[in-house]
């Protein structure tokens, strides 16, 4: 079985200040200063659009390696719309991927195809339950 992911938020005195700790790793999180944060780092929705984006990447180079195909920059774009569908709003996550170097139209088709099944975006996808643990 995988090793569980592990992810520790800490908010000390420093309004919405967080540092997050990974098994090898440190960042910080931060809020706007429209809602009182500093906005010295991204925010919790732009880490997670981050991962999306560089997940995405990863996983098209990764096959274009495989392939043979040289992309040149792969340039991930992703943001987060509201959107009405049916009257009723909701988030809408919608990502652009741009290559340096030319690639033929079945290439690229077949890298968005390959893109669209990073882990994120799997995990983005699906339901996945929570809970909060005592």
């Amino acid at each position: 079985m995988k090793d569980t992911l592990h992810a520790t938020g800490t908010l000390g005195s420093e309004n919405y200040l967080v540092e997050i700790k990974t098994t090898n790793h440190t960042v910080m999180v931060d809020e706007p200063k429209s809602i009182g944060g500093a906005d010295r780092y991204p925010n919790p929705a732009q880490y997670l659009l981050s991962a999306l984006a560089s997940c995405t990447a990863i996983t098209i180079k990764m096959y274009a390696n495989n392939k043979g195909w040289n992309t040149g920059e792969i340039n991930v774009d992703v943001k987060l719309k509201d959107v009405l569908s049916s009257g009723k709003p909701h988030k809408k996550i919608v990502k652009a991927i741009h290559f340096e170097n030319p690639l033929s139209d079945a290439q690229v088709d077949r890298l968005l195809k390959i893109g669209a099944k990073c882990p994120i975006s799997k995990l983005l996808e699906q339901p996945i339950a929570m809970e909060f643990e005592k």
